[in-house]
């Protein structure tokens, strides 16, 4: 770990104590016998240099773009002008995060402090890559934030983090587009979803809902909303959550959006009604929203301040807005998504790690990144009516869900979650049918839960 000596001069007076048998005549004997007059007494000044170690971590984590990745760089600023003995060098991660942290561990140049995915959290805390947040901090610190947002990152009554914030999945949609298609109000169910990115692609000649190739967990809601129990993969057998007539009928639902609504559409001539991001040179959905190329996505809280900050004259109320996520059969369901600031569990600083992690989760760091700049929600508990929080924000926390489901699949959820994207990715581009794509996913279950 790299540190740096910082020295701080102190200066310190040292006066010659007055040895004397008798002073006379205004006269003093030094200690070597030599006859000063008072006025000739000497004050001899030391200077001594004072070492103090400045300690550098490392904080690691993903971007939900620009607008995320300056605002963490203005908040490490602060830190650092209170902080002056730490410093903190930010490192940002665009691909296969925790799989390029846990290689990090392997390699022995593991960050600092990290994001941890709740679905990854069972992964980390089984490698002991996480330092028990429960050793560093107070459990009235604890205490502060949300409970249900604490469960992904327990074991054994240890806790393993505390969550930067939160997000749920909503509806974003443009009013323009909307308006110019005759559509007066956001879609109500799933087939309504469906039904009016069909009629906006016919009325605008731009597609009406954009989503992610893969995406289990954003299928997840489908699902459940319809009646199918919540996926939960801990053994070989879980697998037959497949099996389940409303998983395989949701599942082949939500693969056909794109099957039916991107390659046939373009195969019959017509504008497709669905499409991925990439589909219209965008990165993520957020790019293809802010762009206008699009009149619909689903996705979270993360969305709101990037939007506000790449795409400032898109505005919310009047141009674009926001709606729950469609009900199914069964009610309505959303995902819950959370992140905790872990903290390497060899960190060489932990407590320093600490400090920089209390910092941003605690009352004023929370106030200043999440509520004030709008990144996301609150993860502790009291912001609710805060003045500062943003209207967009807000909104999202009014909608009423039958459920919330937490980012959580099981012990495995992180690697189950690509690999079940992957065949689902396969089967909306055709590479194979959606019965294969089940097999390949209850395949994968089995696989990954054997060992």
């Amino acid at each position: 770990m790299k540190k740096v000596l910082v020295g701080g001069l102190l200066i310190f007076a040292l006066l010659f104590a007055v040895v004397a048998s008798g002073c006379i005549g205004g006269q003093t004997q030094t200690p070597t016998g030599e006859t000063k007059t008072e006025t000739q007494v000497k004050t001899e000044t030391k200077v001594e240099t004072q070492v103090q170690e400045k300690v550098f971590i490392r904080f690691a984590g993903w971007s939900a773009g620009e607008t995320e990745m300056k605002n963490y760089e203005r908040m490490i600023k602060e830190f650092e002008q209170k902080n002056p003995t730490i410093g903190v060098k930010y490192e940002v991660i665009t691909q296969m995060f925790h799989e390029n942290i846990l290689a990090s561990f392997g390699a022995g140049v593991a960050p600092d402090v990290f994001y941890v995915d709740s679905s990854w959290a069972p992964i980390f805390i089984d490698k002991g890559a996480l330092y028990p947040i429960s050793d560093l901090a107070d459990q009235s610190f604890i205490d502060k934030f949300y409970p249900f947002l604490l469960e992904p990152f327990k074991k054994n009554g240890k806790l393993y983090g505390l969550p930067k914030d939160w997000s749920m999945l909503a509806l974003f949609y443009n009013k323009k587009l909307f308006e110019q298609a005759g559509l007066t109000k956001p879609p109500e169910t799933w087939e309504e979803l469906e039904e009016y990115a069909k009629i906006i692609a016919d009325k605008t000649g731009k597609p009406g809902l954009a989503i992610y190739l893969g995406g289990f967990n954003r299928y997840v809601p489908v699902a459940v909303s319809n009646g199918a129990p919540k996926p939960w993969f801990e053994k070989p057998e879980d697998a037959s959550w497949f099996d389940n007539p409303v998983v395989k009928e949701t599942l082949a639902w939500y693969i056909n959006l794109y099957k039916k609504g991107k390659i046939e559409r373009e195969q019959q001539g017509l504008t497709p009604y669905v499409v991925a991001p990439g589909d219209v040179g965008a990165g993520w959905l957020g790019d293809a929203f802010g762009q206008q190329q699009v009149a619909m996505v689903i996705s979270g809280n993360w969305m709101i301040p990037f939007l506000a900050d790449q795409f400032p004259d898109f505005k919310y109320g009047e141009d674009w807005d926001i709606a729950p996520v469609p009900a199914g059969k069964s009610g309505r369901v959303t995902m819950a998504y959370t992140v905790i600031l872990g903290i390497n569990a060899k960190s060489e600083h932990p407590q320093e790690a600490w400090k920089f992690v209390e910092f941003l989760l605690g009352p004023e760091g929370q106030k200043e990144l999440v509520v004030k700049a709008g990144q996301t929600l609150p993860s502790m508990k009291g912001f609710e009516n805060d003045p500062d929080m943003w209207p967009q924000h807000r909104k999202t926390l009014s909608f009423k869900y039958d459920d919330m489901i937490v980012f959580l699949w099981g012990p495995k959820s992180g690697p189950l979650e690509g690999k079940f994207s992957d065949a689902m990715a396969a089967a909306m581009r055709g590479e194979m049918t959606i019965d294969e794509a089940i097999e390949v996913m209850k395949q994968v279950v089995q696989e990954e839960l054997s060992s």
